[in-house]
């Protein structure tokens, strides 16, 4: 469990950044003029929005961090139940893996260009 408290913690900042990063791109692609006293620009701003290494960095650390507070959660509520708590980090696992499979493969698909 200390191992997923520290992948918890390392994500959670740096998810934080790339998401903050996320959403004020997002605000510069609809509000420019707001942003052009900084020198930031549409096109700077649909670059950072639309980057794969942006979108694929948030996905896999968004899987990571939320299947630690997963581990973390279940380690803490269902310390008893020993056979609940291992089928739920399994599931936990696999939904985590499964994002992370499918947000390799689409990227993959966009760099290839299928």
């Amino acid at each position: 469990m200390y191992l997923w408290l520290r992948v918890v913690e390392f994500t959670s900042i740096s998810l934080a950044v790339l998401l903050l990063l996320c959403v004020v791109s997002g605000y510069g692609m609809l509000y420019p003029r707001f942003f052009r006293p900084l020198g930031l620009t549409y096109r700077i701003f649909t670059y950072l929005h639309t980057h794969p290494l942006l979108r694929y960095l948030t996905t896999v650390l968004a899987a990571l961090h939320g299947y630690g507070g997963v581990v973390i959660l279940f380690n803490r509520y269902l310390r008893r139940y020993g056979m609940l708590r291992a089928i739920a980090e399994a599931l936990g696992l696999v939904i985590a893996l499964a994002v992370i499979a499918i947000s390799t493969a689409i990227e993959l698909a966009l760099l290839l260009r299928w």
